[in-house]
């Protein structure tokens, strides 16, 4: 259970990134699940390594001299917790549209883009981010033309009202980890639903291109170890 916690204080980043802007309750539980599952899946992946995630806490404790009482965790999830927007907002409904679940899909892929391009503007950092940048707006492609042959408005992409403003790369490789853990999931649950086929077969190639990128940023944050 403490490995979920500290996974879940992290998940903090990728709620903000989602556009939480007024205040309702997050479902923990579901959210535990979800890294619960992907731990499962992905055993030997950086983020379910005990030893790794004690690492990354104690780090962000030296650097940022923040406890966990400090945080006031319960109050800062209920701000950050109105989950309208992208994935969160995908994972907290109980039942979803063809048309719930594009606005959401697009919204996440949106505030992906707006997340990196901030990164890359503020950071002196390139690679994974210059390459995964493009890849999001080729999603945004992707995902358009699905809007138009189901007559569904595109939404306004506002997702640079949503940037979370981090502070250092190494919470930068984090944000991206936790926003593409997040993603997959909500393709996944996505996929759980009779689609019609051209829908379905590019919800597919989303997720995949996501498990690709998480690996990336996987990769490089252990790296920052």
């Amino acid at each position: 259970m403490r490995k979920i916690t500290i996974v879940i204080v992290s998940l903090l980043l990728v709620l903000t990134l989602s556009g939480c802007e007024e205040a309702s309750e997050l479902d923990l539980t579901q959210i535990e699940n979800i890294v619960e599952e992907y731990c499962v899946e992905n055993p030997t992946s950086e983020l379910c390594v005990g030893e790794i995630e004690e690492e990354i806490i104690e780090e962000d404790i030296i650097e940022e001299d923040i406890t966990e009482e400090e945080l006031n965790i319960e109050e800062e999830l209920e701000l950050l917790a109105d989950l309208t927007w992208g994935a969160s907002a995908a994972l907290s409904s109980d039942t979803l549209t063809i048309e719930q679940m594009l606005l959401y899909a697009i919204q996440d892929e949106y505030s992906a883009q707006a997340e990196y391009d901030y990164i890359l503007t503020n950071f002196d950092v390139t690679s994974p981010f210059s390459s995964i940048i493009v890849a999001e707006g080729k999603h945004i492609d992707m995902l358009l033309p699905l809007f138009y042959a189901y007559d569904i408005e595109v939404p306004e992409n506002t997702a640079v009202d949503h940037v979370i403003e981090i502070e250092s790369v190494y919470e930068a490789f984090e944000t991206g980890v936790y926003a593409e853990i997040i993603n997959i999931a909500m393709y996944n649950v996505f996929l759980e639903y009779d689609l019609p086929e051209d829908i379905e077969t590019i919800f597919i190639s989303l997720r995949d291109a996501s498990m690709k990128h998480l690996n990336a940023f996987e990769k490089n944050l252990a790296s920052l170890q």
